[in-house]
């Protein structure tokens, strides 16, 4: 008889028994959240997507510092030294369009010869445009515009980057800068091939004898119409020479130049010229000074109220609104929106009165729509993670009216307040990214005018929201809300009590608002805001701050990406910040290498380097001290 077992299948074989552990072995290392956080990940670009987004929002509603007619966005450095980048398109502006005043030669032999300059100059002359052409014909080709607020003595050779030109505009009285103050600066300057042009006005006396030697005096500026010709020719570019000199010499021309330039700085000089450049490329030379006259006309508060009074119906409002908020937009996009919104404050519609009786004829065409609110349409290539696409993207005519378009119907119109924050609520879920950053953008815009009731129904709500869209748009709108000197320390304020909320959500948003932090503080407060949120194993929290830490990367293309990459260093390899921080900072790394790593054919090149912004991902940071229980510290710092 056979056994029925000889011919069974074998069944597994028996587990060994466990062999003892080796006592001088570390411990096993308990599963942590790198197998439980598959639903969190970075995404290619994403950070760079964002940031540009919200600088062009941030621009387009003109939050910042006003220095020389225009508005900058101010950054901070290493050691909260406040700062603008002048883009490529300023530089180019500088070098083509500058009218040099008549005592150029003699301005520019003596500026050469020293790494601080002090340019003192009457009131509207064109100080600030004449430093950038020193600083540019000096060889700086990176230049850069320091906050008028900064303290002067703290800046040190941590704050410059190397060959860079800055400028310190409109300083009181030079900032009462002593002798020894600038020959400090004059060392740090020249041991990293800097130079800085400090203008004051001609009023300022209190100038330090020792200074003098720093001292320039400009007491002349290129005429007006010659000022505004070189921008007209500037932006019409070089085959337009010939139209140029018709344009100018219009009797209507020179009669607008006349009642607008008297007395006028240099600045509304280029401000004009610009006006007269982009009124030329939209139409006939017999049509630009009404279009000029229009758009100036939009500046003042009671003629803008009256446009919008006027524009006849409540979709045209709603557009004016919806390009005030998503101007650099495809225009598709827009449109959609502010149809929304209009359906939002539509009245309801009854059987008598339906909303669009069946057979209605189409009307509002693009065209007229958009003519009518002073806005036109752009072809625009837009950077994505995905590449370039290009397409019609709608803006308004002139820059400055979509802040007064959005403060104006805010404070004049009670309806809109009541659906206003709902459809901003909407419009921060996009699924585009770039709307999102908009919409926040112009919650935080409002909170110039109301910050309490901002942060009571939009910021507070955002914040403790469980989408995380909502709250990365409360970080961006309490951001901007910070930008206006008014509200800086109250936006302050909020985010540091938000990152001791015993709400996780709270918390999470606090470390997206890090640069709120950065910003006001300077690194080491950023750091520390970081720092402690890190020691966390909630979900959304760690998905914050690893965000945070590659947009930090990002910021200013990669400007700070190895102060990013020690913090996360430290983390990781230090030992001393317990198995959370560790946790996060390998988390970290992974988002910022989905983030910043260009695939080419699925990887880096060979030298390990992404070849975009940044440089190698692996090894840039230095070495971390281990075991500093008092929190990470900054390379060479203490």
């Amino acid at each position: 008889m056979v056994d029925p077992a000889a011919n069974a299948i074998p069944g597994p074989a028996p587990a060994p028994a466990p062999a003892s552990p080796d006592p001088n072995s570390p411990p096993a290392e308990a599963p942590g959240l790198l197998s439980t956080l598959a639903g969190l990940a970075g995404h290619s670009g994403a950070a760079d997507e964002r940031l540009g987004a919200e600088r062009d929002a941030i621009n387009g509603l003109q939050v910042g510092q006003v220095v020389g007619g225009n508005i900058y966005n101010m950054v901070a450095g290493p050691a909260a030294i406040r700062m603008y980048r002048l883009s490529t398109e300023e530089l180019h502006e500088t070098r083509e369009a500058f009218v040099r005043p008549p005592d150029w030669s003699a301005l520019n032999r003596s500026a050469a010869q020293r790494s601080v300059v002090l340019l003192r100059g009457p009131l509207g002359c064109g100080k600030y445009a004449l430093a950038r052409d020193l600083l540019l014909n000096a060889g700086h080709r990176t230049l850069y515009l320091l906050d008028p607020d900064i303290d002067v003595s703290g800046l040190g050779r941590a704050d410059l980057q190397r060959d860079a030109g800055y400028v310190l505009a409109d300083l009181p009285n030079g900032g009462a800068l002593t002798s020894f103050e600038l020959s400090r600066l004059e060392h740090e300057l020249r041991s990293q091939g800097c130079r800085l042009i400090v203008t004051i006005e001609q009023s300022a006396t209190r100038v330090d004898p020792g200074a003098q030697s720093h001292l320039l005096d400009t007491t002349r500026r290129a005429a007006g119409p010659e000022i505004v010709a070189a921008q007209v020719a500037w932006r019409l570019g070089i085959g337009a020479g010939q139209r140029v000199k018709q344009l100018m010499a219009r009797a209507d021309v020179g009669a607008l130049l006349q009642e607008l330039l008297a007395g006028a700085p240099a600045a509304r000089a280029a401000e004009l010229g610009r006006l007269l450049a982009e009124a030329a490329e939209t139409g006939s030379d017999d049509e630009v000074t009404a279009k000029v006259r229009a758009r100036l006309a939009l500046r003042d508060g009671e003629s803008l109220a009256v446009w919008f009074e006027n524009l006849g119906d409540l979709a045209r409002q709603c557009l004016a609104v919806g390009v005030a908020i998503f101007g650099g937009e495809a225009y598709a996009s827009v449109a959609a929106l502010s149809h929304d919104l209009e359906e939002r404050l539509q009245v309801k519609e009854t059987a008598e009165h339906p909303d669009r009786a069946r057979g209605t004829a189409l009307t509002g065409s693009t065209s007229g729509r958009l003519a009518a609110i002073q806005a036109t349409l752009v072809t625009s290539e837009v950077a994505t993670r995905y590449g370039g696409a290009r397409g019609q993207v709608v803006r308004y005519r002139d820059q400055g009216v979509s802040v007064h378009v959005l403060e104006h119907v805010w404070t004049e119109y009670d309806r809109i307040r009541l659906v206003l924050p709902d459809w901003l609520r909407d419009c921060a879920v996009n699924e585009s990214q770039t709307l999102r950053v908009r919409g926040a953008v112009a919650a935080g815009t409002l909170a110039k005018q109301s910050f309490e009731t901002i942060r009571a129904r939009i910021l507070r709500p955002w914040a403790a929201s469980d989408r995380p869209e909502l709250r990365d748009a409360a970080a961006v709108a309490v951001r901007v809300a910070a930008m206006e000197s008014g509200h800086a320390r109250a936006a302050h304020a909020l985010v540091r009590s938000w990152s001791f909320e015993t709400n996780t959500r709270l918390r999470a948003t606090a470390a997206r608002a890090w640069r709120v932090i950065f910003e006001l503080d300077g690194t080491e407060a950023a750091w520390s805001l970081l720092h402690d949120l890190a020691d966390t194993d909630r979900d959304d929290i760690v998905d914050a701050v690893c965000r945070s830490l590659t947009e930090y990367m990002a910021l200013e293309q990669g400007r700070y990406y190895r102060d990013a990459l020690d913090l996360i260093d430290q983390w990781c390899r230090s030992g001393g910040y317990g198995p959370s921080r560790s946790t996060v900072g390998e988390i970290a790394f992974l988002y910022a290498a989905a983030d910043l790593v260009e695939r080419r054919g699925g990887g880096v090149d060979a030298a390990g380097t992404t070849g975009g912004r940044g440089g190698p991902l692996g090894g840039a940071a230095k070495p971390a001290a281990r075991g500093r229980p008092g929190g990470p510290h900054r390379p060479g710092g203490p």
